[in-house]
């Protein structure tokens, strides 16, 4: 993924609840165009940090088990305020139903005691669809898995999910 829109995870409750928190760096990318005089994160960004908060949400919570997390819906989406260079986004992803392979995400993004940006995001788990025999599915697990514990793995509350020689082993909250 070119833009993480989490910089680390403070809480994670498998099947229940996430958070993470994006401090935004003066010199990201998309920065001088948005805005050059007036930069802020746009909200279609601090939208993606609901996303991928609530993809990392579902993805822990079998264990890395679905080869895909799919957005399917964005509802009732607000902002609120801006995000500048140097301020932290906390965002907040709670599951709020799930119903076979699809999980609604209540999130919300702020800054400070600010609501930035807040949605109910509708995802569904999946596989990819692929014949069993190209084994699309264990490497699209394994590469989630992989880029998961490389982004989060020093984030005491993630380190807890895996033990040594194993893969996800998401029963341990802490």
């Amino acid at each position: 993924m070119k833009y993480s829109q989490l910089d680390r995870i403070s809480l994670l409750e498998p099947g229940h609840r996430l958070v993470g928190e994006r401090t935004l760096d003066a010199d990201e990318e998309y920065l001088g165009d948005h805005f050059p005089r007036f930069p802020v994160m746009p909200g279609v960004m601090m939208l993606e940090a609901l996303h991928q908060a609530s993809v990392w949400l579902i993805r822990t919570t079998p264990g890395f088990d679905e080869a895909l997390v799919l957005l399917r819906e964005v509802r009732n989406v607000k902002f609120g305020d801006f995000l500048s260079p140097g301020e932290t986004l906390t965002v907040e992803a709670e599951i709020f139903k799930v119903d076979g392979a699809t999980t609604t995400v209540k999130a919300v993004a702020r800054k400070g005691d600010r609501i930035t940006v807040a949605a109910r995001l509708i995802l569904e788990s999946c596989s990819s669809g692929d014949p069993d025999h190209l084994d699309t599915d264990s490497e699209l697990k394994r590469l989630a898995d992989e880029q998961f514990f490389q982004l989060y793995g020093d984030c005491p509350c993630v380190a807890a999910l895996k033990q040594p020689g194993e893969n996800a082993a998401p029963t341990t909250t802490p």
